[in-house]
């Protein structure tokens, strides 16, 4: 209807510039009203999609050519105007041109294209409405269709992720989508699969939990009764019992720190930490250990490693990995620790002679209760290198673990630089 309507007001403009108007003027001077209705009679004068109408002061055509109704009173009103003469100072606009003949009558020149002859005929008009009320009404139900179908879908797959089915997720051919429907879609996967990840987690952690308390209680168990069974406990009992206890706590203690990390609930202290003097430090209250398995500790320290932390939690952090590389370096062997300063960030690598671990398992040694193939179980809790990269983490720093030459493994921290004026 838009086009159509466009259309004829180009056509009426053009024919109402062409000349038309000025042609009927001067045909009605030259030989008055007879003449002019002669001319209207004319097709090779009157273009074949247009109709001309002289309209007299009443409103009529001179031919007799009935005026549209639809459109009758806006002509009268806007076009012709309710009075053809009007006096005084007030001259209301007019759409149509006027023609005067020679003893002072007034015409009104109007041109409308046919096809409002058409649309004045109230039965099409009605019809023609019909008709675009039901175009509307097909696209309208087009587009809630390809809306409201997406929704649905991913309306149950959040409902089924409430409802606890964890692997429930939005259809591929959904995500594919080039729109937004398809971008949230897309986030609701990542989400469901992150929701998944995390609760998948937190079985195998407390499975794992369960695991790492049940040997040392069945031990401490086991050392229980066989000292009932004596009439004294020898010394070699009880210093078992206080190793299998010392070992509850420390992983009951590992479990909370890791929780509080975790969680981001650990308040961090906001200190300037000198790197070079922390691992100093733990280098030598490490050396009995070391010493122990019959390896050394090196240090090769920077001064401007300097950064902003938890001066504790950053020193447990360090522990967990050094005290791992001890615990795995071979007999007569270093564990070298090296600090560096790399332009806005501090590098920390603590290498160690041992056996390493697969390649593939160089990212899931960070995770909870997580031991390469072939490791000791009894050795420490399982959450030493995760309770280390929560701490990193929670400096804005990061950890990576790779293969040495040679045999070994160097684990690397990087932290955010300081900048100490």
């Amino acid at each position: 209807v838009y086009f159509i309507a466009a259309n004829e007001l180009e056509t009426y403009t053009a024919t109402k510039h062409s000349g038309l108007g000025r042609e009927a003027a001067r045909v009605l001077r030259a030989g008055g009203r007879p003449a002019l209705e002669r001319w209207l009679r004319d097709d090779a004068v009157i273009p074949s999609d247009v109709t001309v109408y002289i309209l007299d002061s009443a409103s009529r055509d001179i031919r007799g050519q009935p005026v549209p109704r639809l459109y009758a009173d806006f002509i009268r009103r806007s076009v012709v105007g309710v009075n053809a003469q009007d006096s005084g100072n007030y001259q209301p606009v007019r759409l149509a041109p006027q023609l005067v003949d020679s003893d002072g009558t007034r015409y009104t020149f109007l041109v409308l294209p046919k096809r409002i002859g058409v649309l004045g005929n109230a039965l099409t008009t009605l019809g023609l409405l019909a008709a675009a009320m039901l175009v509307i009404a097909t696209v309208a139900w087009w587009i809630a269709r390809g809306v409201g179908r997406p929704l649905g879908a991913l309306q149950r797959v959040v409902r089924n992720l409430a409802s606890g089915q964890i692997d429930a997720r939005v259809p591929a051919a959904l995500t594919a989508r080039r729109d937004e429907l398809g971008d949230l879609a897309a986030d609701i996967n990542r989400m469901a699969s992150q929701i998944s990840s995390l609760l998948t987690s937190q079985s195998r952690l407390m499975s794992d939990l369960s695991h790492e308390l049940r040997s040392p209680l069945a031990r401490l168990q086991a050392a229980v009764g066989l000292a009932a069974e004596r009439a004294t406990i020898e010394a070699v009992t009880v210093a078992r019992i206080e190793a299998e206890i010392r070992r509850i706590d420390q992983v009951i203690r590992d479990l909370l720190t890791y929780s509080r990390l975790d969680s981001n609930s650990a308040p961090l202290q906001q200190r300037i930490v000198r790197l070079g003097e922390l691992l100093t430090t733990l280098a030598r209250d490490e050396e009995l250990e070391a010493a122990a398995r019959h390896c050394r500790i090196t240090l090769e320290p920077a001064d401007a490693a300097t950064v902003i932390g938890d001066p504790e939690l950053l020193r447990s952090g360090f522990e967990n990995i050094l005290r791992n590389a001890i615990r795995h370096t071979m007999p007569n062997t270093e564990v070298a620790i090296v600090i560096a300063r790399r332009d806005e960030r501090c590098e920390v690598s603590i290498s160690d002679r041992g056996a390493g671990v697969p390649s593939g398992f160089l990212t899931a040694m960070f995770d909870p209760y997580v031991r390469a193939p072939g490791a000791n179980p009894g050795t420490g809790t399982g959450l030493g290198l995760a309770i280390a990269r929560r701490i990193f983490q929670a400096h804005r720093g990061d950890i990576a673990a790779q293969l040495r030459d040679g045999g070994g493994l160097t684990v690397r921290v990087w932290l955010p630089a300081a900048e100490l004026r």
